[in-house]
């Protein structure tokens, strides 16, 4: 794998998860481990300091090439087009993330979830029409289906990267007792 593949999503939408199985591919994994693992991400988060700058910086990006970067995808539109991607795309029921996001941060925000949900859905179709616009391959990945059917989920997503991987072994990553903010469908 030459290209950089990222995992992008809203926060709460898995991405973490994602990471995790990746890693067990084995695929490298570009995080700095600043951000410790807590209750609300008990197998640790795989973010990069570095992504948190990418609006006046991506050129951290050229040291990404071969392996696996977490971006949320409110920033995907500042990466490096002149370099080649597969991107991970995670998504999640927007009242989930809404209501896992309200547990994280420890307080009440239903008052504004209408706000919050127009916000997210258009970080959504912005990031969409960007990988679509820049020709950049993507695969969506939807959360409960992949808490519920991990081994079609991942094999999916092995085939989408052109890559083997041992899927039972990737399917234990997926641990559904984290899924503690599952919607009444």
């Amino acid at each position: 794998m030459s290209e950089i593949l990222v995992v992008t999503g809203l926060p709460r939408s898995g991405t973490s998860l994602m990471m995790q199985i990746l890693e067990k591919v084995p695929l490298e994994i570009m995080t700095d481990n600043l951000r410790k693992s807590d209750i609300n991400n008990p197998e640790g988060y795989y973010e990069l300091e570095a992504v948190k700058g990418i609006v006046r910086n991506n050129q951290f990006l050229r040291d990404c090439e071969g392996k696996v970067v977490k971006i949320v995808a409110p920033l995907i539109q500042f990466i490096d087009l002149e370099l080649k991607y597969k991107v991970i795309f995670m998504r999640r029921n927007m009242e989930e993330i809404l209501i896992s996001q309200e547990k994280m941060l420890g307080k009440d925000q239903s008052s504004e979830r209408e706000k919050f949900k127009t916000i997210y859905n258009l970080h959504l179709k912005k990031t969409s029409e960007f990988l679509t616009s820049n020709q950049i391959p993507f695969l969506e990945v939807e959360y409960h289906e992949l808490i519920d059917k991990p081994i079609d989920e991942i094999e999916k997503m092995l085939q989408f990267l052109e890559i083997a991987g041992n899927k039972q072994v990737l399917a234990n990553q997926v641990n559904s007792n984290y899924y503690r903010n599952r919607s009444e469908k």
